[in-house]
C-alpha cells in the first residue's frame, strides 16, 4: 500500500534530482517553511544515483541529455476537430 505521505516524499526528492529551486518545490509541496521540504521531505540523491536515474529515464523512452536540442524546432501538431484531411 502507498501511502499519500509517501508520494509526498518521492515527489520531493524528484524535484531535487531534477535540479527543481527549493523554493518551488515549497509551493509546490503546500509547505509553509523551507526547512520542512529540505530536511524532512527531500533526499538528495548522490551523484551515482543520477546517473542511474538518468539512464533508467532513457531506457523508459525519455530523452538522452543530447536530445534536446535536436529537437528544438519541431512541434506537435495540434489535436482536435478543426482540422479536416485533403
Amino acid at each position: 500500500m502507498i501511502r499519500v505521505h509517501d508520494t509526498r516524499h518521492t515527489c520531493a526528492s524528484l524535484l531535487a534530482a531534477l535540479d527543481v529551486h527549493p523554493r518551488i518545490a515549497m509551493q509546490i509541496l503546500r509547505h509553509s517553511e523551507i526547512a520542512v521540504t529540505m530536511e524532512v521531505y527531500t533526499h538528495v540523491p548522490s551523484a551515482e544515483t543520477r546517473r542511474a536515474l538518468r539512464k533508467l529515464g532513457t531506457a523508459l523512452g525519455g530523452q538522452s541529455p543530447q536530445e534536446p536540442e535536436a529537437q528544438q524546432g519541431q512541434t506537435e501538431e495540434p489535436s482536435g476537430g478543426d482540422q479536416q484531411e485533403s
